[in-house]
């Protein structure tokens, strides 16, 4: 039998659902996407919403940097968190936002600019200061969707919670508040909620009591929920997305003067139901600590517990300072955890740790200190998978950081692969390997590594 119909007959062989089963074995996102572009039946096996959720949860996203806005600033100013991560996004991407309804970033002609709210999945939520009017938009892909403003005399809080599965499937949250007739504020918080598509915001869930956020809180997600800190740091407000419904949770003493992130530990095959415990990471006199918060007897209070403590970064952080003064009168602000990196704020600097390395990095020298600022992943899985322009641009950043060599872009149509079933894509990555290959060399993996099972 010629390769190519052998290596054809094996892909005929194997359900979507084994391929699935094969591919969540990958040790990351970039090598979905090379696995995916080996044929057609392995793309049509990847591109499963469903799949592709428990993917991204095991796996997370492919993260290129930070966002930041700096209100003196005509435009947004994009932080690539690797080398690799520039080039990717200066293939591609417009982080200016120039593509925003009403004349850009700027407004055009005298409008009001945009803010940010909320970034996930590599959409970026904005509200136009004069408007009122809301926007998602897509760096990557130019695109942008308008939505109309929240019907409420003050809104307090935004979220946008994106699909894992689907990157074109999002929802947008409000936090509001209404008047109560007299010129004062409503003792009731309601949330709202809009989708892509819908004519109206809908109401699903009101909290009898005021509840008052902190100035500038925005709003962090794990477990299918979304939380935003209070006023004094002592309690945050949840509301989880799944069945609507708000609970106040109070935090452990050592976290209240403190900036943290909530964070998943784990996989979650249900699509995050919010049953396990809540973890909180911060940095506390420059070590990172992981707080667990579990139910005490169903009484819907948490008691916490710190889990995990690095090693201290006091040294490192010094020499990344070069020893200033300024250092020492400084504390940390914790921006955000994504795709396994802690990203922080140090009088004028942004930082990051990777989780799992425990390495420090600057990211920039530029002075961060009165900035917005958003990590921003890639969307992956993106919505229009299949050969275009974002998938390349995946494809590329996949390829320069396990490769960096000046010659991943001088060419532009690469070798094609061992696999001829599905033509290869041009300026993307070679094929190395067979679908053949490619299976049995998971399985050998599978089976030395019995520690990854889902058990």
């Amino acid at each position: 039998m010629a390769p190519t119909a052998a290596a054809a007959a094996v892909v005929a062989a194997l359900s979507d659902d084994l391929l699935r089963e094969v591919f969540l074995l990958l040790p990351t996102a970039a090598d979905l996407v090379r696995a995916s572009l080996a044929c057609k039946p392995f793309l049509r096996a990847a591109r499963n919403a469903g799949f592709l959720r428990r993917f991204r949860r095991r796996h997370g996203p492919l993260l290129l940097g930070c966002l930041l806005h700096h209100a003196d600033l005509p435009a947004p100013v994009f932080v690539p968190s690797s080398p690799a991560a520039a080039a990717a996004a200066r293939a591609d991407g417009d982080f200016s936002l120039s593509f925003l309804p009403h004349g850009g970033w700027l407004g055009g002609g005298g409008g009001a600019p945009w803010r940010f709210l909320d970034c996930r999945n590599g959409r970026v939520l904005l509200k136009n200061r004069g408007t009122q009017e809301l926007a998602v938009a897509d760096p990557l892909a130019w695109s942008c969707v308008s939505l109309s403003p929240p019907p409420a005399a003050r809104a307090v809080g935004y979220g946008l919670v994106a699909d894992d599965g689907d990157s074109s499937v999002f929802r947008v949250f409000c936090i509001a508040q209404d008047s109560d007739g007299d010129g004062g504020v409503s003792s009731e918080t309601r949330a709202m909620v809009l989708s892509p598509g819908e004519l109206s915001w809908a109401d699903v869930a009101v909290h009898p009591h005021r509840l008052n956020l902190a100035t500038a809180s925005r709003a962090m997600q794990a477990n299918g929920s979304l939380y935003w800190t209070l006023e004094g740091g002592a309690s945050v407000v949840a509301l989880n997305t799944a069945t609507n419904e708000f609970s106040v949770l109070e935090l452990p003493p050592p976290l209240r003067q403190l900036s943290f992130d909530v964070v998943e530990k784990g996989e979650d095959e249900d699509g995050g139901g919010g049953s396990g415990p809540l973890y909180l990471l911060t940095m506390r006199g420059f070590c990172v600590e992981v707080w667990a918060g579990a139910e005490d007897g169903g009484a819907g209070e948490l008691t916490w517990a710190r889990v995990e403590k690095s090693v201290r970064f006091h040294k490192a952080m010094a020499m990344l300072q070069h020893d200033s003064v300024e250092m020492y009168h400084h504390g940390l602000d914790v921006v955000g955890v994504v795709a396994g990196v802690l990203f922080l704020r140090h009088w004028n600097c942004l930082l990051s740790i990777d989780l799992e390395t425990m390495k420090l990095r600057k990211l920039s020298d530029e002075d961060c200190s009165s900035a917005s600022i958003y990590p921003y992943a890639m969307p992956w899985p993106p919505s229009n998978v299949g050969g275009d322009t974002m998938l390349n641009l995946q494809l590329m950043l996949a390829y320069v950081s396990r490769h960096p060599h000046p010659a991943t872009f001088a060419g532009v149509n690469w070798p094609p692969g061992s696999c001829s079933c599905y033509p290869p894509v041009a300026g993307s990555l070679p094929l190395s390997c067979s679908p053949t290959m490619l299976t049995t060399s998971m399985v050998r993996r599978r089976r030395a590594t019995p520690e990854e099972d889902d058990s």
